[in-house]
C-alpha cells in the first residue's frame, strides 16, 4: 500500500479513535476489501481470509495456512490458522486484542454501498468482544476522491456528453422536419456513434425516453418498446461516460430534457420550473456551507431538493435519492445525495464528485435535470454547465 495512502488511512483512525480497520473477505463477498489490500495477481484464495491496517504501525495479514505460500514474496507481518478455534485466536493476535474496529458494516444497513461483512462473521466479532464501525468515511476518503488528472478525465467526458446530447436532439428536429420517422433507438444510436468516435466508454446505453417513457426513472429503450418521436412529444435524454484511454478516468453523467415544437405546455413547463428550483436549492445548500468551511452531509443537500418539490405538490412523484457518487464507477464509492432511500450521513468532503438529479414522475410525462458537481477545498463546481432551464427546442 502506498505511503501517502496508508498515512491518510491511520490519520482518520485516529482521528475517530479506532484501532484499525479490519478488511475481512471471504469468496469474494467483500469487494471494499480487495480493492485496498495489496492482494498478489494471479491469486487464488478458497479461505477467510484479512488485512489489517492498525492506527499505528505496519498492515498485517491473516491468511489460512495452506495459503500461506501465495504471499512468499511479501514482508508484512503474517498470522495464520487451519481450524476454527484458530481463527479466532489468529484474529485476536492480528489485531493485538479486540476493541473499537472499522470494517464494512453499516449501523441498521443505512448505507448499504459500503455493508459487506455478512452477519454471522459481525456476530462473531461482536462476541469476542470487538465494537463495530463503520468504514464509510474511509472508503470515501480511499475511492471516491479525485485527483486532478481524474478531474481533466472528468471534463474531458463531460464535454463529449454535451456535443452527443445537442447532436442527438439536432438529430430529432433534422428528421421531424424531414418528414422521416425517427425512434428512441434511432436517438440512442447516435448518441453511441458519437461516443465511439470520441474514445469515450458509456459502459451501458443511454436512455433516450419520451412523454410516459421519461415517466419510468430507468427506462431503456429496445427494438420491442421503443417509440417513434414525434412533433409535440417531449424528450428525456440520460447520457453518461468515461474516456477510454485515461487511467483511472472518472464518468460524466447528464441528463437533459427538449421538446418536439416551439411552444411546451404549460404543464410541461411548470413541472421543468420545480425540477430546476429543487437543483438549485440543493447546489445552493452545498456551495454555501462548503465556502463557509461548515460540514454538509448527503441527507442535507437531498432535504434541500426534495423540499422545494414537495411543496409545489409533486413530493409523491419524486421517487428516488437526489443523487449519487461519481468517480471511476457510474455510481462511486462516496457520499450519496439521499434521505429517501438510505439516510446518507456521510460528510461532502473535498475533491469528490455527485450528480444532483432531482426529478418529477407523472404518468403522462417526467422531467428529471442532471448535473455533476465538483467538490473542491472552498467551493462547489458544476462542470456540467450551463444549467437547463427551459426546454431544448427539438423543431
Amino acid at each position: 500500500m502506498p505511503d501517502a495512502k496508508l498515512a491518510t488511512i491511520q490519520t482518520m483512525l485516529s482521528q475517530q479513535g479506532l484501532k484499525g480497520w479490519l478488511l475481512y473477505d471471504f469468496h469474494e463477498l467483500n469487494p471494499i476489501a480487495r480493492r485496498m489490500a495489496p492482494l498478489p495477481e494471479q491469486l487464488m484464495l478458497s479461505r477467510r481470509w484479512a488485512y489489517w491496517i492498525p492506527a499505528r504501525g505496519e498492515p498485517a495479514w491473516l491468511v489460512h495456512a495452506i495459503e500461506r505460500g501465495q504471499f512468499a514474496e511479501y514482508e508484512a507481518r503474517f498470522v495464520t490458522y487451519s481450524s476454527w478455534q484458530s481463527f479466532e485466536r489468529a484474529l485476536l493476535e492480528l489485531t493485538d486484542g479486540p476493541g473499537p474496529i472499522a470494517c464494512e458494516y453499516s449501523p441498521d444497513c443505512g448505507i448499504p454501498y459500503v455493508s459487506w461483512i455478512d452477519a454471522g462473521t459481525a456476530e462473531q466479532l461482536l462476541r469476542l468482544g470487538y465494537e463495530l464501525r463503520s468504514s464509510a468515511d474511509l472508503i470515501q476518503a480511499m475511492y471516491a476522491t479525485w485527483t486532478p488528472a481524474q478531474l481533466e478525465s472528468h471534463r474531458q467526458a463531460v464535454q463529449i456528453c454535451l456535443d452527443a446530447k445537442d447532436r442527438a436532439f439536432a438529430a430529432i428536429g433534422e428528421r421531424l422536419r424531414a418528414g422521416a420517422a425517427v425512434t428512441e433507438i434511432d436517438i440512442q444510436q447516435v448518441i453511441l456513434d458519437y461516443f465511439a468516435a470520441h474514445n469515450l466508454n458509456p459502459d451501458h446505453p443511454p436512455i433516450v425516453a419520451v412523454n410516459e417513457h421519461a415517466g419510468d426513472p430507468h427506462y431503456s429503450p429496445t427494438p420491442e418498446r421503443a417509440s417513434l418521436i414525434q412533433p409535440d412529444d417531449l424528450i428525456l435524454i440520460d447520457l453518461w461516460g468515461k474516456m477510454k484511454d485515461a487511467p483511472d478516468a472518472v464518468f460524466a453523467d447528464m441528463t437533459w430534457m427538449g421538446y418536439a415544437g416551439a411552444h411546451p405546455p404549460a404543464r410541461m413547463r411548470e413541472v421543468l420550473d420545480v425540477v430546476a428550483r429543487a437543483r438549485d436549492a440543493a447546489i445552493a445548500l452545498a456551495d454555501v456551507r462548503i465556502a463557509a468551511g461548515e460540514p454538509v452531509r448527503g441527507w442535507e443537500v437531498d432535504d434541500a431538493a426534495r423540499s422545494v418539490i414537495r411543496a409545489a405538490g409533486y413530493g409523491d412523484y419524486f421517487i428516488h435519492r437526489t443523487g449519487h457518487s461519481i468517480d471511476t464507477d457510474i455510481h462511486g464509492s462516496g457520499v450519496n445525495i439521499d434521505n429517501l432511500e438510505t439516510r446518507d450521513t456521510r460528510r461532502v468532503i473535498p475533491h469528490i464528485g455527485f450528480t444532483i438529479e432531482p426529478g418529477i414522475y407523472l404518468p403522462e410525462f417526467g422531467v428529471r435535470l442532471e448535473i455533476d458537481v465538483f467538490v473542491h477545498d472552498d467551493r462547489l463546481e458544476v462542470t456540467t454547465l450551463p444549467l437547463q432551464y427551459e426546454f431544448v427546442r427539438a423543431m
